[in-house]
């Protein structure tokens, strides 16, 4: 599978939308936009999802009118990249230091913090559940 293309903030925010509604036209994507606050021109729009196809990014669905587009991508893959982007720009790839960070931060609630440890537990778990290979230790 391919690497998600670089995308500017803008980019990305439509993306979310289109992660969100699964496929939309240039008005969905729009109407929701302006319903998050970003108010933009259903030409702007056009033009974002018009670059979004350029790179690869979203998928469109010629076929009818109006178009349909719909992510290239999986969120989840996206997220992923950007994180580890973000680790090595931020943290020269020290993941500690950027988990620390997180958990130090007071603005974490109790609640946040809980379910951070039950994931570092669980994930803790699996990795002890796994068995071994030969030659590491």
């Amino acid at each position: 599978m391919s690497r998600a293309p670089e995308l500017t903030p803008a980019e990305f925010n439509v993306m979310k939308v289109l992660w969100q509604l699964g496929k939309a036209t240039v008005a969905e994507v729009r109407a929701e936009l302006n319903r998050r606050g970003a108010e933009l021109a259903y030409t702007t729009v056009m033009t974002l999802l018009g670059r979004l196809a350029g790179k690869g990014a979203v998928d469109v669905d010629r076929d009818r009118e109006p178009f349909v587009y719909q992510p290239a991508f999986q969120r989840e893959s996206v997220l992923k990249e950007r994180l580890r982007a973000f680790l090595h720009e931020v943290f020269d790839g020290e993941a500690d230091a950027m988990v620390l960070g997180l958990v130090e931060d007071e603005s974490l609630s109790l609640d946040e913090l809980r379910a951070i440890e039950r994931r570092i537990d669980e994930r803790s778990q699996a990795a002890e559940a796994r068995p071994r290979r030969k030659g590491r230790s």
